[in-house]
């Protein structure tokens, strides 16, 4: 962005979701710590293992550990049917982002969604995507345009789903902002075209965000 001048208004704020907008921390590792007792797997903890992820995606790291402590393979599966399937009330959005939210709208800027989480689909014959997680959340209506992993060809860091998000609106990327809070996020929004923010609020140790992982929870 260098030699480019901020807009003096922001025509569309795309958001992450996870450990930008909510926490969802408390219910990944439920869902992680029941997929551990249900396989033996001891001496793991569930939160440490969540927070330092290496570069590559959730489901290729429990196939890892899967493989190197011979234990079932199906343990993808296993944490996603535990994960969609919690009980309401395990989600939160961070202190003071709802106010924020609101305040965006207040002054007529549309939100935009982009997460690595489906959109929307069934597991058990029981509604799920993060758009259920949003309405329950009570955000549904602040976000016109949400788009999911199902939704795109390519994850992040590509920018096929910030464009496709700025595309719903009609909005160039120059007059657009990303917030996220992995270096994957900023790397899309660079690659966009549009201003990024790093959000450091939702992970426990802010410093570890710098590290790039990329993750796809679900």
């Amino acid at each position: 962005m260098r030699g480019r001048r901020y807009p003096e208004k922001l025509s569309v704020v795309v958001w992450d979701f996870d450990d930008t907008l909510v926490d969802s921390m408390d219910a990944r590792v439920h869902a992680l710590a029941r997929v551990f007792r249900d396989t033996d797997i001891v001496g793991v903890d569930p939160l440490a293992f969540l927070l330092h992820l290496p570069e590559t995606n959730f489901e290729l790291s429990l196939i890892g550990l899967s493989e190197m402590l011979e234990k079932a393979s199906d343990l993808f599966d296993r944490y996603k049917s535990y994960y969609w399937t919690k009980e309401p009330g395990m989600l939160k959005t961070y202190p003071g982002i709802s106010d924020l939210l609101k305040a965006f709208v207040g002054r007529d800027v549309p939100l935009a969604l982009v997460t690595q989480k489906a959109r929307s689909f069934q597991i058990e014959g029981v509604a799920a995507g993060v758009s259920v997680e949003l309405e329950e959340l009570g955000l549904t209506g602040l976000f016109p345009a949400v788009v999911g992993i199902e939704d795109v060809q390519e994850t992040k860091p590509h920018p096929e789903g910030i464009l496709k998000a700025l595309a719903h609106f009609g909005v160039q990327p120059e007059n657009a902002l990303m917030v996220g809070d992995t270096v994957t996020d900023i790397e899309a929004a660079r690659a966009a075209g549009c201003w990024s923010c790093l959000a450091t609020w939702g992970v426990p140790d802010g410093a570890a965000v710098l590290s790039g992982r990329t993750r796809t929870w679900l």
